[in-house]
């Protein structure tokens, strides 16, 4: 089972997570990379330790799998698919519940939605430059590039430079889209620190 962090536009962050302290953030994070461990290598255990009991099992006709008949077999193997669900699910429920980062960047989905609002007042016959005025002045691009470049340096602290590298090139062509609305500078590069860990 795959913990899979997806949070639809009407997704509402729960009171439970707000106004914790930053200090815990740590030691919940850390809880969420062993539960996720759990969660990816329980069924591989179990599997080994059923493996291991079976093998005593026919070699010294000892142990709890010893006089198990074929129904008791299935029952078993039953048993053991069940404990994986409950593990996984018991886990997935409270990675959700504790994890500091699950609720970063939902944001994005209400601006995508309002983004996507306006794309249809434009289709229904909106002011387009008034909207074009708003586009500029808003700074949108300008900022959504740097929000690109934080999350370029961030990937390439953590030594994925693929990654760092793809959106970094994002970065500048979203420079490029600002400065063709009049509002930035297409020779603006990101600072020297920036540059550094980039490369």
């Amino acid at each position: 089972m795959t913990h899979v962090l997806v949070h639809p536009v009407e997704t509402a962050r729960p009171k439970s997570l707000e106004n914790r302290p930053v200090r815990a953030a740590r030691a919940r994070r850390a809880s969420v990379k062993a539960l996720s461990a759990v969660i990816r290598y329980d069924g591989i255990v179990i599997t080994a330790g059923t493996a291991t009991v079976s093998l005593d099992a026919i070699v010294n006709h000892e142990g709890p799998l010893a006089n198990l008949s074929t129904p008791g077999v299935a029952f078993a193997a039953l048993a053991l698919i069940g404990a994986l669900y409950v593990i996984d699910t018991a886990a997935n429920e409270l990675i959700d519940w504790i994890n500091p980062d699950r609720w970063d960047g939902d944001s994005t989905y209400a601006l995508a939605e309002e983004l996507g609002q306006i794309r249809g007042d434009i289709d229904s016959g909106a002011d387009p430059e008034e909207i074009q005025h708003s586009l500029n002045t808003s700074g949108l691009l300008a900022t959504t590039g740097a929000l690109t470049r934080r999350l370029a340096v961030a990937f390439a602290k953590q030594g994925e430079e693929d990654q760092a590298q793809r959106l970094y090139a994002a970065t500048l062509h979203l420079r490029k889209a600002d400065a063709a609305l009049g509002h930035g500078q297409t020779g603006d590069e990101p600072a020297d620190d920036a540059r550094e860990d980039l490369q």
